[in-house]
C-alpha cells in the first residue's frame, strides 16, 4: 500500500459541491480541500504461458496421472478430466504439428497400419522359465541352487578336488607310506561327505536360506515381451518368438497407456531392457466379447487368447481399444544401472515409471515362499487379471549369473504352477493324424468342454501305448486336464461310467495318406533289455525267468517309411517355412496348400525356383502382386538361414531346434558333418563336456544324410543356393582366444555385436552374454556402462575391438 497526500480546489455552484475535480474558472469562489487517501497496488498480472509451455505441462500432468493410475493404483482425477487434459493437448499439437514430438501422449496410436510383423533378434536371449506343480519339487530346486552357491558347500567342494588331485599323484605308488596316506584322504573324504550332508540337512530345515534370499511374484497368464529404452526413450517392443528372434510389435505396445514412452528420471539409464508380460484385465475382457458379440463376430475364449490376438493386429488403433496392460518382471541387456537385488530393480523400474506388480515381495527361506505361494492361491479369483502359478527367484544379481541358463532356462528361477482344472466329457472318436516326420498319432475327438479357459474338443493321446494303458474306449467318459494349463490331454477313463456299446480302439496298419505299410517303433529300454537278457542267457551266465517280452503296450510310435508321401510333404513344407527354422515369411498353411495344389512346388528345392513361376504363382486366388512379391522376397532371404535352422527344418527324426544348434556350431559345414560317423557325431565334447547328442540322434541324422532322398535334398538346396554353412566356418582352435570366453559390451565401430562374437569364434574363443567370475575378457566399446564396471570390480582383463582383429 503508499500513503498519497492530495489536494484539490473545489468550486461551489449555488452551494452544491461538484462531484469531479473542477478546473477554476473566473467569477467562482475557491474553497480549498485538502485530504489524505490510500491507493492499492494493482497485483501483478500473471504471464500467460506460452504454447510450448502449455504443451510440455500437459505432458507432464498426463504422464503424471498415468503413472498414478499404473504404477501407484491411486488416480487422482476421473477420466473425464484426463480425457479433457489429453483433448487439450491433442487442440494444441494440431495448431502447432512442429511441437509433436514421437513421446507425446497423443503419440500412442500413429501411423498407417504395418503389412506384416518384422523378426528382430533380441540383443539377449529371452528364456522361459521351468516349472513345478509339487512343493518337494520345488525344494529340490532350491536344494540344487544353494548347493551350486553356498560358501561353505564350495569350501568342502574345494577340498574334495584337492584330495582327488592328491589321490591321482599316488597312482603306481606301492609303499607303506603312499598306502597311509590313501588312508587319511579316504577318511577325510569321508568327514567332508559327513559336513556336506549335515550342512545340507541344516539347510532343509530352514529352507535353503541364501543371501540375499529370494523373490517372488505373481505369474501372470499373458504374452511375455521385451521393452528397450534408450536413453529413457521407448525404441522397441519384441515378442519373446523363439527366444532368440521375436516379432517387432513396438506399433502396438506404444498404445498402453500403462507403458511409458519416456521414462521418469532425468537420468535414465542409456540403455534398458525391460521384460515383462501383456495381459488384458477380466474387465477388459468382457468388454471385447461383448463389443465382438454384438457385432456379430466371433469372441475371445479366455483372456490370454485375447492379448495374443491382438497383439497381432497390424492396426494399432484397434490395440488401443483392448485395453491391455503390461507388468515388468525382468531385465535384457542393461546399461547404466546397477544393482545387487532383482528385487532392488524391481523398485527402479518403478520409480522411472515401469509398471510392477504391487504383489511381488522377498522371501528370506524357501519355507516363507511356500507360505507365500499358499496365501496367494486364495486370492487368486480376486484379481483382475489371470494368474497361473507364482515365479521364484535367486534375488541376488550375481548369483544368478553363477547359477547360469540351460539351453531353454534359469536355473535361478522356478515358476511353481498350480494344480490344472479338470473336467469330464465324452470320448466320441479317435482320429490318425499324419506329421512332418511320417509319424501316425491318434487324438482324441470329444464332446466340448470348458475347462482352464477354453472350450476343448480335441486332445493329443501321444501313441498307441498310452491309448492302450489308459484303456480308453469311443464312447468312454473321460476325465481331462490341460498341461500346464496349455495342452489338453486325457487323463483317465471312467470306467464305472463305461456304456455297453464301448469301442475299443482299433489303431491303424497303413498310411493314412499314401496307404503305405506303417512302421511300428517300441520302448527302446525295453528292446535293449530284453536283448541283454538274450544274449546272457545264450551265453549261459543267468537263470530263472527274463523280461516279459515286447507287447503293444510298449508300443511308443508308428511311422509311415515313404519319403514321397505326399500328406508328409505338405506337414514338411509348412514346418520349412516356420518361424523357428527357415522363417519364410508368408508362407502359411494355407499357401503351402495352394502350391502343392496348383502343382507348382513339390520339395524343398522348388521353393526356390518359385520365381520362375511368379505369373502362375499370381493366379492363385488371394495372390495379388504385392503379397506374391513379398512370398519370394521371403523365400530369397531365407537362403543365409544358416546350417543349424537349415538342419531344424528338415524335419529329420529326432532332430530339433537345440540339437541342430549344438551339431553346427561344432561341425559348421554340412560337408564335415555328412563326413562323420556315428560313432564322432555322438560322443563329440562341448567345452569339455558331452554334446548331448546321443546314439539315436546321430543315428537318425547320419542316415538322412548317406540316404539317397537326403543326398538329393541337400544337393538341390546347394544348388539354389541356400548356406550349407553355419557362421564363421574359419574358428582358429589355436587362435588368440582359443579356450577363452569373452562378454561383448557397449557400441564397437566397426562391428555389431554379433559380427564381434563371430569374430571372437573364429579366433577360437566362446561369446557370452554376462560377466561372472569364469569370465576372461570384456570386449567393450563406447559407454560399455555397468558390465565394464564389474568386470573391472572382478579383474577381468578389458579389450578393445582392436584386438579381436590382431
Amino acid at each position: 500500500m503508499v500513503g498519497v497526500v492530495v489536494r484539490w480546489a473545489i468550486p461551489y455552484d449555488n452551494g452544491q459541491r461538484r462531484q469531479s475535480p473542477p478546473t477554476a474558472s473566473k467569477g467562482r469562489r475557491i474553497r480549498a480541500w485538502a485530504f489524505n487517501f490510500r491507493v492499492r497496488e494493482s497485483p501483478p498480472q500473471p504471464v500467460m504461458p506460452s504454447v510450448e509451455e502449455r504443451i510440455e505441462a500437459l505432458r507432464r500432468q498426463i504422464r503424471e496421472h498415468d503413472r498414478r493410475y499404473y504404477i501407484d493404483a491411486a488416480p487422482t482425477v476421473s477420466d473425464q478430466q484426463y480425457d479433457r487434459l489429453l483433448a487439450e493437448l491433442r487442440e494444441l499439437e494440431t495448431e502447432r504439428p512442429e511441437l509433436v514430438t514421437p513421446e507425446s501422449p497423443t503419440q500412442r496410436v500413429g501411423g498407417e497400419p504395418i503389412d506384416s510383423f518384422r523378426a528382430v533378434e533380441h540383443r539377449e536371449r529371452m528364456y522361459s522359465i521351468d516349472n513345478s506343480y509339487d512343493p518337494e519339487e520345488l525344494m529340490k530346486w532350491a536344494r540344487r541352487c544353494f548347493e551350486a552357491i553356498d560358501r561353505g558347500i564350495e569350501s568342502l567342494g574345494r577340498e574334495e578336488s584337492e584330495l582327488d588331485d592328491r589321490e591321482e599323484s599316488l597312482k603306481g605308488q606301492r609303499g607303506a607310506e603312499s598306502t597311509e596316506e590313501r588312508k587319511r584322504i579316504d577318511t577325510r573324504r569321508k568327514e567332508l561327505r559327513s559336513e556336506r550332508e549335515s550342512m545340507l540337512e541344516q539347510a532343509e530345515q530352514e529352507g535353503y536360506p541364501l543371501l540375499g534370499g529370494y523373490a517372488v511374484e505373481p505369474k501372470v497368464d499373458g504374452v511375455a515381451v521385451s521393452l528397450r529404452y534408450e536413453g529413457g526413450r521407448l525404441v522397441q517392443a519384441l515378442t519373446r518368438g523363439d527366444g532368440a528372434r521375436g516379432d517387432d510389435i513396438t506399433h502396438n505396445i506404444r498404445t498402453l497407456r500403462s507403458v511409458p514412452l519416456v521414462l521418469d528420471a532425468e537420468s535414465a539409464p542409456e540403455v534398458l531392457e525391460a521384460r515383462g508380460e501383456v495381459f488384458m484385465p477380466q474387465s477388459a475382457f468382457e468388454r471385447v466379447n461383448r463389443e465382438a458379440e454384438e457385432a456379430g463376430e466371433e469372441p475371445f475364449v479366455n483372456p490370454r487368447n485375447a492379448t495374443a490376438g491382438t497383439l497381432k493386429q497390424l492396426d494399432p488403433a484397434n490395440v488401443a481399444r483392448r485395453g491391455l496392460r503390461l507388468f515388468v518382471h525382468g531385465w535384457g541387456e542393461v546399461v547404466g544401472v546397477q544393482s545387487e537385488l532383482h528385487s532392488e530393480m524391481l523398485g527402479i523400474a518403478s520409480d522411472l515409471g515401469l509398471p510392477t506388480n504391487p504383489r511381488a515381495q522377498q522371501c528370506a527361506s524357501v519355507h516363507q515362499a511356500l507360505e507365500y505361494i499358499r496365501a496367494f492361491e486364495s486370492d487368486r479369483p480376486t484379481l483382475e487379471y489371470g494368474v497361473d502359478g507364482v515365479v521364484i527367484k535367486v534375488d541376488r544379481i550375481d548369483l544368478q549369473e553363477r547359477l547360469g541358463f540351460t539351453s531353454r532356462f534359469p536355473r535361478w528361477c522356478l515358476a511353481y504352477k498350480y494344480p490344472a482344472e479338470q473336467a469330464t466329457t465324452e470320448l466320441l472318436d479317435i482320429d490318425w493324424q499324419l506329421g512332418k516326420s511320417g509319424r501316425v498319432t491318434p487324438r482324441a475327438i470329444m464332446a466340448p468342454v470348458f475347462v482352464g479357459g477354453t472350450t476343448v474338443q480335441h486332445a493329443s493321446l501321444h501313441n498307441v501305448g498310452e491309448t492302450l494303458r489308459k484303456d480308453l474306449r469311443i464312447g468312454d467318459t473321460v476325465v481331462i486336464e490341460k498341461a500346464g494349463e496349455i495342452i489338453p490331454q486325457v487323463v483317465r477313463a471312467l470306467v464305472e461310467k463305461r456304456p455297453a456299446d464301448a469301442k475299443p480302439v482299433e489303431p491303424p496298419k497303413r498310411c493314412p495318406s499314401c496307404e503305405s505299410d506303417l512302421v511300428i517303433e517300441f520302448d527302446q529300454r525295453r528292446e535293449q533289455d530284453i536283448a541283454v537278457w538274450q544274449r546272457r542267457e545264450a551265453e549261459g551266465s543267468v537263470e530263472g525267468e527274463g523280461p516279459e517280452p515286447l507287447s503293444p503296450l510298449d508300443e511308443t510310435a508308428r511311422y509311415c517309411p515313404n519319403p514321397e508321401c505326399a500328406g508328409q510333404l505338405k506337414e514338411r513344407l509348412i514346418h520349412f517355412a516356420g518361424r523357428g527354422q527357415m522363417d519364410i515369411d508368408g508362407l502359411g498353411e494355407k499357401v503351402v496348400e495352394q502350391l502343392l495344389d496348383a502343382e507348382l512346388i513339390g520339395g524343398y528345392g522348388d521353393l526356390y525356383r518359385l520365381h520362375e513361376k511368379r505369373d502362375e504363382l499370381l493366379k492363385l486366388e488371394r495372390m495379388g502382386e504385392k503379397k506374391g512379391d513379398n512370398l519370394l522376397a521371403g523365400i530369397e532371404a531365407s537362403k543365409t538361414r544358416g546350417l543349424a535352422r537349415l538342419l531344424a527344418s528338415l524335419s529329420i527324426r529326432h532332430i530339433g531346434s537345440t540339437a541342430s544348434r549344438i551339431l553346427a556350431t561344432h561341425y559348421l559345414t554340412i560337408d564335415a558333418l555328412s563326413s562323420a560317423s556315428v560313432e564322432e557325431i555322438e560322443s563329440f565334447q562341448v567345452d569339455g563336456q558331452e554334446s548331448g547328442i546321443g546314439r539315436e540322434i546321430a543315428r537318425s541324422l547320419h542316415e538322412f544324410l548317406h540316404s539317397p532322398r537326403g543326398k538329393a535334398i541337400l544337393e538341390d538346396l546347394r544348388g539354389e543356393g541356400v548356406t550349407l554353412e553355419e557362421g564363421a566356418v574359419a574358428t582358429n582352435a589355436s587362435g588368440a582366444f582359443a579356450g577363452k570366453t569373452l562378454v561383448v559390451t557397449g557400441t564397437l565401430q566397426n562391428y555389431s555385436r554379433k559380427e564381434a562374437e563371430e569374430l571372437i569364434a573364429q579366433h577360437g574363443g566362446k561369446a557370452t552374454s554376462s560377466v561372472s567370475g569364469s569370465t576372461d575378457m570384456l570386449l567393450a566399446g563406447e559407454k560399455a556402462g555397468s558390465k565394464l564396471a564389474k568386470a573391472q570390480k572382478l579383474g577381468v582383463r578389458v579389450i578393445d575391438e582392436s584386438e579381436c582383429e590382431t
